[in-house]
C-alpha cells in the first residue's frame, strides 16, 4: 500500500531533491522556490504532556518540525508555497492532485477517506467520493 511511506520520516537532502522535483514540474522554473529547512516549527500545544509543533510556510521557507519530515507534509507545505493559504476546496483539490501524481495514492480512495471526515472536497470530484451502500441493506429495503 502506497500509504504506509507517506509518513516515513527522510533526511533534509532528500525532502530537497524531491521538493525541486515537484517545484520545477508544477511551476516550469526553480524562481522562488523556497528553501526547506529542519526546525523546530510553530508551537501548537501539550497534549498528554507532549508538545505538539507544526510545519510551516511562508512562501519563501518550509519549516518542516521534527516528525513531520516527510513527503505529507512536504507536499502539504508545497502548497501553501504555491499560493494556497487556505485548507479551502481549492487547496484540498491540489493537495489531492499531487498526492495522486507524487505520491501515487489512489484518487478515489483518498477522496472518500477526505468525504468521510466532512473535508471540504472540491465540487468536480464530488462525485467520485459517495459513500458506499451497502447492498445488503439495500436489498431488505426493496
Amino acid at each position: 500500500s502506497p500509504y504506509r511511506y507517506m509518513h516515513v520520516q527522510m533526511n533534509k537532502q532528500t525532502l530537497v531533491n524531491i521538493a525541486t522535483v515537484i517545484w520545477y514540474d508544477e511551476t516550469g522554473s526553480l524562481l522562488n522556490m523556497p528553501e526547506i529547512r529542519f526546525g523546530k516549527g510553530l508551537y501548537h500545544g501539550t497534549a498528554k504532556g507532549i508538545k505538539y509543533s507544526y510545519s510551516w510556510c511562508d512562501r519563501q521557507t518550509i519549516e518542516l518540525a521534527p516528525t513531520q519530515r516527510d513527503l505529507l507534509t512536504l507536499i502539504h507545505e508545497i502548497i501553501h508555497a504555491l499560493g494556497y493559504d487556505y485548507h479551502d476546496s481549492r487547496f484540498v483539490g491540489r493537495y489531492v492532485d499531487m498526492l495522486v501524481k507524487y505520491a501515487g495514492l489512489p484518487k478515489k480512495k483518498l477522496l472518500t477517506g477526505m468525504y468521510e471526515y466532512k473535508v471540504a472536497i472540491p465540487q468536480k470530484y464530488k462525485r467520485l467520493c459517495t459513500p458506499k451502500i451497502n447492498k445488503s441493506r439495500r436489498s431488505k429495503k426493496k
